[in-house]
């Protein structure tokens, strides 16, 4: 389906991953109080070791934000090894970011947080991340 006819739901009563194996993420440790880095430590070849970094940035004062302060961010960055065939591994990779103001509540947050999941899994999207085509 083009992106132009996509759909999403708006204050979904869930989204709820089913089926699949639960995968357990461990801290590798923090760097101060702003970002973490967690493994899937199943995958035993350290070069081959799915990550996570989290990221996390409270706003700050800023003359020149609208409201005089920058905004809140929170950002996913996660890390997929592959050994290619010639032997050498590259690194796929999935952003989720997320940016708001401070005024912003907690609802609006939320639904920030309903249409990126939807977005990341939903029917309407995948074609465009797999194919890499627009239409």
């Amino acid at each position: 389906m083009p992106l132009n006819n996509a759909s999403v739901v708006i204050a979904p009563t869930s989204i709820t991953a089913s089926g699949g194996t639960a995968l357990t993420w461990s801290s590798l440790g923090n760097l101060g109080n702003s970002k973490i880095t967690l493994a899937a430590l199943v995958d035993t070849d350290f070069r081959l070791r799915r990550t996570i970094d989290v990221n996390v940035k409270a706003p700050s004062v800023n003359a020149n934000s609208p409201n005089g302060y920058t905004q809140a961010r929170v950002s996913f960055l996660f890390k997929k090894p592959k050994l290619l065939a010639n032997g050498k591994v590259t690194v796929n990779t999935a952003r989720l970011e997320f940016a708001y103001d401070v005024e912003t509540t907690q609802a609006e947050v939320q639904e920030l947080l309903d249409i990126a999941a939807q977005i990341s899994c939903d029917g309407d999207f995948t074609p465009t991340v797999k194919t890499l085509s627009l239409n």
